[in-house]
């Protein structure tokens, strides 16, 4: 699963460059470095829409599927996305990309939950998949974009502490990931965009053991990354296991 992530970078226009699009005047004026972006939030996310062209803007953490589970999803299994009643015609019309630098996963006892930071080793922009809807506010009338996060299985390295991970979009494939279908696109169309989505591979991320301000939505900045020395060690010497 994936329940915080961060995007910690200052240069919106070096992400907009990477992944080739342009940014919206909304996320101009709002951007900033994230440290732990928690659901319900406001982040950064890439689409492309026939009118629009390939845009950064920013989407809230969380959409409501018709017939799914009570309350906002977060993560919707990559899996079945393409096919499940309640997320279909959302895959079908709607799929973005999450912008992210690495995202956090915990391990021990409620109580004492220890965060470890999963990320690229030299700091490299990932896109996770996910999908998208507009939604309008009764009141006001204003429209916010709402995401949730495609999952997969782990990979070896999240493998130790989760059995899910968030599905990274292949370098290369950004372009066919976001591209509108067609309106008359059937079902194996549809499935073969999620094929694309996998466990990432087991050299793609490595792990490091961060401060417990992590645990709270109310910390977000730098000092959410300050390694956690005493855990360091064990997970430098914690033997990995295989997953299924």
């Amino acid at each position: 699963m994936c329940g915080r992530y961060t995007l910690t970078t200052p240069d919106l226009e070096a992400l907009a460059r990477v992944v080739q699009a342009e940014i919206s005047p909304q996320l101009r004026a709002e951007y900033r470095p994230r440290y732990n972006i928690a659901p319900t939030q406001p982040t950064t996310i890439v689409c492309e829409e026939p009118e629009e062209g390939r845009r950064l803007e920013l989407g809230v953490w969380g959409l409501h599927l018709a017939g799914g589970r009570p309350g906002a999803q977060i993560n919707v299994r990559a899996e079945s996305a393409a096919t499940a009643p309640s997320s279909r015609e959302v895959f079908a019309r709607g799929r973005c990309g999450v912008l992210a630098d690495g995202f956090y996963e915990w391990s021990g006892p409620k109580e004492h939950r220890r965060p470890h930071w999963f990320h690229t080793p030299n700091g490299r922009l990932i896109v996770f998949a996910g999908i998208y809807t507009d939604v309008r506010d009764e009141q006001t009338g204003e429209v916010k974009r709402h995401f949730a996060i495609l999952t997969t299985g782990a990979n070896q390295t999240v493998g130790r502490h989760h059995d899910r991970m968030p599905a990274i979009v292949p370098r290369g494939q950004l372009g066919r990931w976001l591209a509108p279908l067609p309106r008359t696109a059937n079902m194996a169309e549809r499935t073969a965009l999620a094929h694309l989505l996998g466990p990432a591979p087991d050299d793609m991320l490595v792990e490091t053991p961060v401060s417990t301000r992590v645990n709270s939505p109310r910390f977000d900045d730098p000092t959410c990354l300050e390694p956690e020395p005493t855990l360091i060690e064990e997970v430098s010497e914690a033997p990995r296991r295989r997953t299924k």
